[in-house]
């Protein structure tokens, strides 16, 4: 336990994991409604914890309150702009607010980067539909295709185009950064890794990248941002298929009520 502050009761240490697992096992039974107490929790502990982002998003997908995941699938997207979860919650919240051009962009970036996905080829199939227009494979879904296959040579080709066409598009760079450096192309990589994290100091695979194949310096710099995005590596194990180099077991320090909160969801039927 951590020395507690005048008038207050001593915080309690408990294993970032053992919410992990309660709130998964929530939101695998569609028990959304017990895991977000616990989801705020940890954010309460760790405030730029990507897996609770996007818990949070799936909490509020099966719930459907997509006003809430607004600003919560924006900041996600800051850090991993590829999150075909966090642009599928900003489409249905503009399909929910009638800004159907808006909700269509939505549902064609979450398909770009999820080509198999079938709630957002439905979502877009539902925009499209409107205004008669078909269903097609673009170029940004094809380079997500080979990326996904690991024919990273083939994905490096069309996003290298893409970014070039799209300059601003981050979620392009960082999928051309993924394609080159699982490629092998070091130099390029970390070129690239360094170029995007200076534009955006929330981009996690940026950061994983320069920790993994830099230098001294790139791994000093890069610390601190993945130590409070991904302390424990889940995200980039997940996304990425590779954890951070700084990932370690983490814990949380919370309130005996909070705490409490947990022995009892875990305790529920």
């Amino acid at each position: 336990m951590t020395q507690p502050r005048f008038g207050q009761p001593p915080a309690i240490r408990t294993q970032l994991s053992h919410w992990n697992d309660l709130i998964d096992s929530r939101l695998a039974a569609s028990r959304a409604e017990e895991a977000l107490p616990l989801i705020r929790i940890v954010l309460k502990c760790l405030p730029r914890h990507l897996p609770s982002y996007f818990r949070l998003l799936q909490a509020i997908w099966l719930l459907r309150r997509w006003h809430e995941g607004r600003d919560w699938a924006l900041r996600l997207l800051h850090a991993d702009p590829g999150s075909e979860l966090a642009w599928a919650v900003l489409a249905r919240c503009s399909e929910s607010d009638g800004e159907l051009a808006r909700a269509q962009r939505y549902w064609t970036l979450a398909l770009e980067n999820a080509p198999y996905n079938r709630p957002i080829r439905q979502g877009l199939s539902r925009t499209l539909l409107r205004q008669k227009r078909p269903l097609m494979l673009t170029r940004p879904a094809l380079a997500t295709l080979y990326r996904m296959g690991g024919r990273w040579e083939r994905a490096i080709r069309i996003y290298a185009e893409l970014t070039e066409e799209e300059p601003g598009r981050l979620d392009f760079q960082s999928n051309l950064l993924e394609a080159t450096w699982h490629c092998g192309h070091e130099e390029e990589a970390l070129h690239l890794a360094r170029y995007l994290v200076s534009l955006n100091p929330d981009l996690l695979l940026g950061w994983v990248v320069s920790a993994r194949i830099g230098d001294e310096d790139d791994v000093a710099l890069a610390k601190a941002p993945l130590v409070a995005l991904d302390p424990d590596g889940e995200y980039a194990i997940t996304r990425f298929a590779d954890k951070n180099t700084f990932a370690v077991p983490t814990d949380i320090s919370v309130s005996p009520e909070d705490a409490a909160l947990l022995s009892a969801v875990r305790k529920s039927p």
